[in-house]
């Protein structure tokens, strides 16, 4: 992106309202390029968890634990508002259940493990990453998952050179024994989310950290209604809708910049 435009985009993401929390790293390399999303908006790709498939809203009937569409599932949201606006398709290869490994070679589905090569086909304009719930549940050791995620940004920016890709910092769920790690909790979320800012700064993306503007999973002073569905995992209509505004003032407000 071009360094005159990267520093408006900077002060917007900084100062946008709806009350959320943003923060915008760049290389050096990174300023002296063009914005894919600026230069097209043909198509966006979203990397994820359960999080961004429609589970714990209302309607989510999916039989494959892949995305489905739902009145309030923050991506059926955004790919329906992106479309009207600039006729974007979206690429939602999100799965509930997903580490950052399932996108790398020898993952556990073939919709995760053959999305950086569908990005390859189809060029997306932006990229929304959205990983690291599952390696907490799973209790992978965050020096791991910071290798996977660091693959997967480098997966995605070999099949599409120069995207723009915008990670995020998902808001603070509450970790409980499950099938796939112990019983007893070893990390805590501060250290994946950790992870995700280090890599977002080192690979020079965009990120967003929703645990600004949503409580914590739990927590004693919930709004009513509460964000979260009983789990204290999955956020529910109104914390999809809370997790909506956030993706897109991000894009609206890039996209408003791009003209």
């Amino acid at each position: 992106m071009r360094k005159a435009t990267f520093a408006r985009l900077g002060a917007v993401l900084t100062l946008i309202g709806l009350g959320i929390g943003m923060s915008t790293v760049v290389t050096s390399a990174d300023a002296a390029q063009e914005s894919t999303w600026c230069t097209r908006k043909d198509n966006i790709a979203i990397v994820g968890t359960s999080a961004d498939t429609g589970y714990g809203t209302t309607g989510y009937q999916s039989t494959t634990d892949t995305w489905f569409p739902t009145t309030y599932g923050w991506t059926t949201k955004l790919a329906n508002d992106v479309h009207s606006q600039w006729q974007t398709n979206v690429q939602n290869y999100s799965h509930n259940g997903a580490l950052a490994a399932d996108y790398l070679p020898g993952g556990r589905w073939a919709g995760t493990t053959g999305a950086i090569a569908d990005m390859q086909a189809k060029q997306p304009d932006l990229v929304l990453v959205d990983l690291g719930g599952n390696d907490l549940w799973a209790q992978n050791d965050p020096a791991k998952f910071q290798a996977d995620l660091n693959n997967v940004i480098d997966g995605i920016r070999a099949a599409r050179p120069g995207v723009d890709i915008l990670m995020s910092i998902y808001a603070q769920l509450k970790w409980t024994p499950n099938p796939y790690g112990g019983n007893t909790q070893k990390y805590t979320w501060d250290q994946y989310a950790s992870v995700i800012y280090q890599t977002a700064v080192a690979k020079g993306t965009a990120l967003v950290d929703l645990r600004q503007y949503i409580p914590p999973a739990g927590s004693a002073n919930l709004p009513n209604p509460s964000p979260w569905t009983s789990d204290n995992i999955h956020l529910n209509d109104a914390g999809n809708l809370a997790e909506y505004g956030m993706w897109w003032g991000w894009t609206a407000s890039l996209g408003s910049i791009c003209g």
